[in-house]
């Protein structure tokens, strides 16, 4: 039989070493690779020897065999024709120089494709005719005739695979077509991500996107919140996470939660288990460290994922906790401000009650300044000309923030002043007069909220 493949030793008809270049083979190492028609093993001691951890060859001839046998020892060689394939998976098979000896060529590649593994790739040597339309020509080949394909015809076949072409392959005397080396892969559904940070717009754009695409969209806010109320079925580690302190306006919070306890994984599963097995556009924030996380989650379950990325349009609000900080300090900022003073209303404030106790008498009430800064500093009580001092602890009154419908609830005070002598609460209220003091040395005069007798009837020592 005439020599086919050349090595060193043995020149034969086809330009194999050539033909190895222009096949555009992927890495090889630790791969598992499938030579269709193998010849005298040429590729499979390449790959053999581009660390493949195994390299099966298959061909019906016996004596071509016995030679790649002895050639490649390492290697697997089987006797067979089409209709026998091995068991996969391959990581990379070969179909170099033998498809148009094939019945039917479109069922040998769907058979090969589905040897592959998920990444797998079919690389396809092969002649197509030169022609405009869609056909199968026969052509005559020496003593022969065979059917090939044109470049339309080829594209219908490969249809439902994804594929590239990866340019011609090397001219061999007598070839009445040119040759073109082809690579083949499982289509994938694709999952298109678009994980941005709230308010970039991806419902919008997914809406726009894909609707008219017929794309699936999923929502990962509506699954997070069906999963937290238990309307949708979950793994019960990620239950109890988003169940805990969920709130329906911090998703977001409920992501990140659920990627910092590593439970990344089972909330993409339900991700990709609403979008049924084909395309689909994931419109979920996704915290940007996790981003890869995701891709290798679907890329494991069969998907092929494309991430969108882009610029948020417009000025991006801040951070809730950075605004939080910065508004309470401007508006302790405004408390050194002086209003006009026909912008200004008066101050007022109330005394509620009044304890004696030794020398030390005990105030408590609320205050509010024009400015209606938080309650006093101080509280100021007058005997006369004589005036004591005694300093406030500050306390919420949100019963005055109602009533009178201010910015904050921090207007009332509770302050102890001592007194030179022990007096009784009646003896007090007969001639002291109550003001209250801001650090701004503002001074508004203090009402009684209720009668002094009443008062010295509830509080008389």
């Amino acid at each position: 039989m005439a020599q086919y493949q050349s090595f060193p030793d043995a020149v034969g008809d086809s330009r194999t070493l050539d033909k190895l270049r222009a096949l555009r083979l992927p890495d090889l190492k630790d791969r598992i690779f499938l030579d269709v028609g193998c010849n005298e093993g040429f590729f499979c001691g390449f790959a053999q020897y581009a660390g493949a951890r195994r390299a099966v060859g298959l061909d019906k001839s016996r004596l071509f065999l016995d030679r790649a046998q002895r050639r490649y020892p390492e290697c697997e060689f089987v006797l067979g024709e089409w209709d026998a394939l091995p068991t996969g998976p391959f990581d990379v098979v070969l179909l170099a120089s033998a498809i148009h000896y094939a019945e039917d060529q479109p069922d040998l590649i769907r058979r090969l494709v589905d040897l592959l593994t998920h990444d797998g790739v079919l690389v396809i040597e092969m002649g197509l005719v030169s022609s405009a339309k869609s056909e199968w020509r026969r052509v005559k080949r020496g003593d022969d005739e065979r059917m090939f394909p044109s470049m339309k015809m080829l594209e219908e076949v490969l249809a439902p695979y994804a594929w590239k072409w990866m340019g011609p392959s090397v001219d061999q005397a007598g070839d009445p077509v040119k040759r073109h080396v082809i690579h083949v892969m499982r289509r994938r559904p694709v999952a298109y991500l678009l994980m941005q940070p709230p308010g970039y717009g991806k419902t919008t754009i997914a809406a726009g996107l894909f609707k008219e695409a017929g794309v699936v969209r999923v929502s990962g806010d509506e699954l997070v919140l069906q999963v937290a109320r238990q309307q949708l079925a979950a793994p019960s580690a990620l239950y109890r996470l988003l169940a805990k302190d969920f709130s329906p306006f911090r998703i977001d919070a409920s992501i990140r939660k659920v990627f910092d306890a590593g439970q990344g994984a089972a909330l993409v599963k339900v991700f990709a288990d609403a979008a049924g097995g084909g395309d689909f556009a994931l419109d979920a924030y996704v915290p940007e460290g996790c981003h890869a996380e995701v891709e290798k989650c679907l890329a494991d379950a069969g998907y092929l994922p494309v991430r969108l990325h882009w610029e948020r349009a417009g000025l991006a609000p801040l951070a809730p906790d950075h605004l939080t900080g910065l508004a309470e300090s401007y508006f302790k900022s405004l408390a050194g401000r002086t209003a006009l003073a026909v912008d200004r209303p008066p101050g007022r404030g109330y005394v509620d009650t009044i304890e004696v106790g030794g020398p030390g008498v005990v105030v408590t009430g609320w205050a509010v300044d024009g400015r209606q800064q938080a309650g006093p500093a101080a509280i100021d009580l007058w005997l006369g000309e004589q005036r004591y001092r005694g300093e406030v602890s500050v306390v919420s009154r949100r019963d005055v923030q109602r009533r009178l419908g201010l910015a904050h609830e921090r207007f009332g005070y509770r302050a102890t002043v001592e007194l030179p002598a022990a007096m009784t609460v009646l003896e007090l209220l007969q001639q002291v007069r109550v003001s209250a003091v801001w650090a701004d040395a503002v001074e508004v005069p203090l009402r009684f909220s209720t009668s002094l007798e009443q008062m010295a009837g509830v509080r008389g020592q």
